[in-house]
């Protein structure tokens, strides 16, 4: 694992954990909306503040205000050329090259900062796995989960870049999946917590997805909220990306 912060080492925190806003301001204002009511102590951002809608610019700008703790994910590193295009579908290219043309200087300097995992004591983020986090892998279920498991020294994992809201937990029985939005961190359990996608869920819930952990209390929640698709799905059609990446924001896939 490389490129990775430090721990701020503080206990006893409300920690806003979002990941995959994607360009879409109208489901990351809804968001940032919803935190600045919840008393968040600490932002950290799971990676992808661009790509795939219309407004990357705006979001960059957004996430700057928060001041939070930022890690790359596969299309930030794309659109500053520290991944190759290739490992994309056509679609994903089409916007990550679109969204080249739209950043400045400043916001690409801005996410070639962004390193690949951040620790404190009790968690672990990263984009997509554990398993060689350049490599962005995902975590689809059980199997990964449990490869993850294996790899994880902290008591939570923290991920996103699959888009679908999932928590996993592992005890001595096993490794189990949670159904529930909101768990308790328990003693002697190892957790995984996707907390999903911001900008495109793609868990058949079109509904935005965020994360509050509360380390005083120990619980972790994922909320859904609604937010304003029809304005973010027409200003994907008129910069004239794909159709589809406006169409699938109404089906959350």
């Amino acid at each position: 694992m490389t490129e990775a912060y430090g721990g701020i080492g503080i206990n006893h925190m409300r920690y806003g954990i979002f990941s995959d806003v994607h360009s879409n301001i109208e489901a990351f204002t809804t968001a940032i909306e919803y935190y600045k009511k919840e008393k968040i102590d600490t932002y950290i951002f799971l990676g992808d503040i661009i790509g795939y809608a219309a407004n990357p610019k705006e979001t960059i700008s957004l996430l700057r205000t928060l001041d939070p703790i930022c890690i790359a994910g596969n299309h930030d590193w794309a659109a500053i050329d520290k991944l190759s295009a290739d490992y994309f579908n056509e679609y994903a290219r089409e916007a990550i090259v679109w969204t080249k043309t739209q950043l400045s200087k400043a916001e690409n300097s801005y996410l070639r900062n962004f390193p690949l995992t951040y620790q404190e004591k009790n968690f672990f983020c990263v984009h997509g796995s554990l398993n060689n986090p350049e490599n962005f892998n995902y975590i689809w279920g059980i199997n990964e989960a449990r490869e993850n498991f294996e790899l994880l020294t902290t008591d939570i994992l923290f991920v996103g870049h699959s888009h679908r809201a999932q928590i996993y937990y592992r005890n001595t029985k096993g490794v189990f999946f949670h159904p529930e939005g909101s768990i308790s961190i328990k003693t002697g359990e190892k957790y995984i917590i996707n907390v999903g996608s911001v900008g495109q869920p793609r868990d058949r819930d079109s509904r935005l997805s965020l994360c509050i952990y509360d380390s005083e209390e120990n619980i972790v929640t994922i909320k859904r909220l609604v937010y304003n698709i029809s304005l973010a799905a027409e200003k994907i059609t008129e910069a004239g990306l794909p159709q589809i990446l406006a169409s699938r924001l109404y089906v959350g896939w």
